[in-house]
């Protein structure tokens, strides 16, 4: 595809957005109500710094936000005296993230293909990143600055540029300023710098981060000291990580199931030949129920909302979800045992921080997209991946039939 029609496609879907803007689209279902019970912080912040901060970390509702985000928008509104004008350029903003995906292709793959373009245009579907853009929350921008991480950690493989290894962190510092939930991933890109630079330069780098997260860690010790965060977290939150997991696996499971579909003969054939794995995985979901259902009814939990598009199918339907989602992450299990063949360690270590990363109380669909094409297709390596991407061997057509008619599914459902 030439770069005329390309622009043309790009344009189109962006203005998509723009169209979903004037009709008060809300395809993700929370994203007005996040808006409209943060937006008097906005004002305070806009019209007084230190008093809407009081109020903000006053009420423990809020504490699962960070202030950065709505405190950046209410300084540019006391300029402006625009929201309207502000939501415009977030909009705009919002819109360049399918792009640095591309980009993340491009570093990754080293080839330059129109599969890429169109695997980039998959974000302009999610009813996520449109309804981030839309009302003017978080998300997006923490988005772009963790993919703009992960573009950079891609680049210190190929380029032997140190900078690459202080905007690679540089830019996870400032996402986790927007979303708290990326820090984890530090972790995993200092072991791999650990690896690869001399001592030196990894404790320039881990120097460098320290004093940028200063600021988070000073917040974070007034949050516990003075405003008893952990007490409200003990009393009124309740943590479950294996419930966490099967609704993660489960969601997983929606985002790779067209780009597997094909590929079902193969992955029976592989787990055929490795029977034992699936049989154990198997055998600790039956068990996992039984303890559930007769010993302790806590041990997975799903609330009414949140929990992703199987949950729904299954209150649409009248399934019991606590025997129906253990079975949907066990096939999520298998595929992704499948797609983390070639580097188990490093692509479990990815997924566990990807798991460890969201330890909250409700695990809601919009925090895994558009998060996941950057995760599947950025961080974990996989022989099949590589594959699909240099066999051609998924039509785009289908990709946009698939995740078009989520998008279609989740605005009528909260409209």
């Amino acid at each position: 595809m030439g770069l005329k029609k390309k622009l043309t496609l790009y344009l189109i879907l962006t203005s998509s957005v723009f169209l979903g803007f004037l009709l008060e689209e809300n395809s993700s279902g929370g994203s007005k109500i996040d808006y409209n019970y943060l937006l008097p912080y906005i004002i305070e912040f806009q019209n007084n710094l230190k008093l809407g901060f009081e109020l903000f970390i006053n009420n423990p509702s809020t504490l699962i936000h960070s202030p950065v985000f709505y405190i950046i928008i209410g300084l540019i509104n006391r300029f402006l005296d625009n929201i309207l004008l502000i939501k415009i350029f977030y909009i705009s903003l919002s819109c360049s993230l399918p792009f640095v995906f591309y980009l993340i292709l491009k570093s990754k793959y080293k080839i330059e293909t129109d599969f890429f373009f169109y695997l980039s245009l998959l974000i302009f579907f999610s009813p996520f990143f449109r309804s981030s853009a839309i009302w003017l929350t978080g998300d997006n921008l923490s988005l772009i600055f963790f993919s703009l991480s992960i573009l950079f950690f891609l680049k210190t493989n190929s380029e032997k540029k140190v900078s690459n290894y202080y905007l690679c962190l540089v830019f996870l510092i400032l996402c986790c300023y927007i979303r708290y939930y990326f820090c984890l991933f530090a972790l995993y890109f200092l072991y791999d710098f650990y690896n690869k630079v001399n001592k030196k330069i990894f404790l320039n780098v881990v120097l460098l981060s320290f004093l940028l997260s200063l600021p988070a860690l000073f917040y974070l010790y007034q949050l516990i000291y003075n405003y008893k965060f952990l007490n409200y977290i003990s009393d009124r939150v309740y943590i479950n990580y294996l419930s966490n997991l099967i609704v993660i696996l489960s969601i997983f499971l929606f985002y790779t199931f067209p780009f597997i579909l094909f590929e079902i003969p193969k992955i029976f054939k592989y787990h055929k030949s490795n029977i034992y794995r699936p049989l154990f995985i198997f055998v600790i979901i039956i068990l996992i129920i039984i303890i559930d259902k007769f010993i302790n009814n806590n041990l997975i939990s799903y609330l009414s909302y949140g929990g992703g598009v199987f949950v729904k199918i299954s209150q649409i339907l009248e399934i019991d979800v606590d025997l129906f989602l253990p079975f949907v992450a066990f096939f999520s299990l298998l595929i992704i045992d499948y797609l983390f063949e070639d580097q188990k360690f490093k692509n479990y270590l990815i997924f566990l921080i990807l798991i460890l990363s969201f330890p909250l109380p409700i695990i809601y669909q919009k925090y895994m997209d558009p998060l996941f094409y950057i995760f599947l297709f950025g961080l974990i390596n996989s022989t099949y991946i590589k594959n699909l991407i240099f066999d051609k061997s998924i039509r785009p057509a289908f990709l946009f039939m698939y995740f078009g008619s989520f998008f279609l599914f989740s605005y009528y459902f909260y409209l």
